[in-house]
């Protein structure tokens, strides 16, 4: 089932979630209800067409790598776009964040 937003799409994958389009304060509760609906002990979120992220967007991948790490799981980024490597970069979260 893909969920979609006017501003983002969000579709199953065989190993997580593949999310595209822009995560902001509208579209970040959408992301993380997608999430918390994959319940999985390793999630990978695909971030290859994701072309803007704010501090929303931050906060979800945040508070769900905590989650999984609580829970003994792990939370993968994976192809991340340019903008978005380098919002990683400026916060400092690529340094806590598994990103391939």
């Amino acid at each position: 089932m893909t969920l979609s937003d006017d501003d983002l799409v969000i579709t199953p994958t065989a190993d997580g979630i593949s999310v595209s389009g822009e995560i902001d304060t509208h579209t970040a509760p959408s992301l993380a209800a997608a999430i918390a609906a994959a319940d999985r002990r390793e999630l990978t979120l695909d971030f290859s067409g994701v072309e803007f992220i704010d501090s929303s967007g931050l906060r979800v991948l945040i508070q769900a790598h905590r989650k999984a790490a609580e829970s003994g799981g792990v939370l993968r980024l994976s192809n991340p776009s340019a903008m978005v490597r380098r919002v990683l970069d400026i916060s400092g979260l690529d340094d806590h964040l598994d990103v391939v």
